[in-house]
Order: C-alpha cells, then sequence, then structure tokens
C-alpha cells in the first residue's frame, strides 16, 4: 500500500509538470535571467569602478607633469561620477593643489559631494567639515553653525573635532563667552 501511494504521488508530480510545463520552465527560465542580470550588472559596476580609477591614476600623473588644466578636469568629472571613494578623493586633491581658481566651483563641488553622493554619515560629516575649513577665516558664524551644529548633535566621530574647532573660531574672535560653550578655555 505504501508502494502504491508513492506511485500516486510520483505520478502526481509528474503529470502536474507535464500540464504546467510551460509555467514551470517560464519560472525556471526568468531565474536564470535574473541570475545572469545580476552578475552582469555587477561586471559592470567593476568595469565602471575600474575605469574611474584609471582616471584619478592619469589626473595624478597630470598632476606630477604639471598639466593641472587637464588634470582639473578629469577629477571634475570624477567628482560627478558620485562614487564614494573616488568623488572624495577627487575633491580632496583638487583643494589640496588648489586646481580651481574660482572658489564658488569648489564649494559647488563640496555641496555636490555632500548632497549627491550616498556617503556614509560620518565620511560625510568629515566632508562638511573640510568644506568648513576650506572656507577659513572667510566663514561667518551662521554658515559655521549651520553645518556644524548637526555633527555636534550627533553622535559622530567629528563632534570633539568640531567642537574644538567652533572653540577656537570664537576665541579668534574674542568672543570669550560663546567660546566657554563649546568648552572650557585652555
Amino acid at each position: 500500500m505504501n508502494d502504491e501511494i508513492k506511485d500516486l504521488e510520483k505520478q502526481g508530480f509528474i503529470e502536474t509538470i507535464k500540464k504546467h510545463k510551460t509555467i514551470f520552465v517560464s519560472t525556471i527560465g526568468i531565474f536564470f535571467l535574473i541570475l545572469l542580470s545580476l552578475f552582469i550588472y555587477q561586471e559592470y559596476q567593476k568595469k565602471k569602478i575600474r575605469q574611474i580609477s584609471d582616471s584619478f591614476n592619469k589626473a595624478l600623473i597630470l598632476i606630477q607633469k604639471n598639466e593641472n588644466k587637464q588634470a582639473s578636469k578629469i577629477l571634475e568629472e570624477i567628482i560627478k561620477t558620485k562614487n564614494n571613494f573616488y568623488s572624495v578623493s577627487a575633491l580632496n586633491l583638487v583643494v589640496e593643489k588648489q586646481l580651481f581658481n574660482n572658489k564658488n566651483k569648489i564649494l559647488e563641488n563640496f555641496d555636490f559631494v555632500i548632497n549627491k553622493s550616498n556617503l556614509d554619515k560620518e565620511t560625510k560629516n568629515l566632508v562638511i567639515f573640510k568644506k568648513i575649513l576650506f572656507l577659513g577665516k572667510e566663514i561667518d558664524e551662521k554658515t559655521l553653525l549651520d553645518n556644524l551644529n548637526p555633527i555636534i548633535q550627533s553622535n559622530s566621530v567629528w563632534k570633539n573635532t568640531v567642537t574644538n574647532y567652533i572653540k577656537k573660531y570664537y576665541l579668534s574672535k574674542k568672543e570669550y563667552i560663546k567660546a566657554r560653550e563649546f568648552g572650557s578655555i585652555n
């Protein structure tokens, strides 16, 4: 009797597959298409990152050869790729080597990286802080606090550094009461 039940189950399964053959084949086909698509997409992403890396290295070589104008164009393109690593690295290089004469253009690139890239929270906070450092002595109190207060209010690893920077800002302006709000005066 056990063998009869197993035979019926086998026949039922085989008949079900035969009956719904197109659905079964379609499901398997869709599954393999999805896997193939994922593989192709991953390869595309790897190729894209390699191209960005090659462009970044080319820009570094151009900087070494003092061909800064060409390097700055390449670096600006890299910034616009929204790549979490290379966009930030390209922006840092532009600022460090002073490749753009237009300060507003640099600030636009800072804002682009901060707002358009999918940076993790700490990297984003670092880029915000670097933007403030780039502005230097020209920064007004409102801009300083608007940009850095979110970092101070969070549990960011940059919280203490930013707090000390704001304290030093107020000390440089001889606003000792405000400086005291951001920590003891050394």
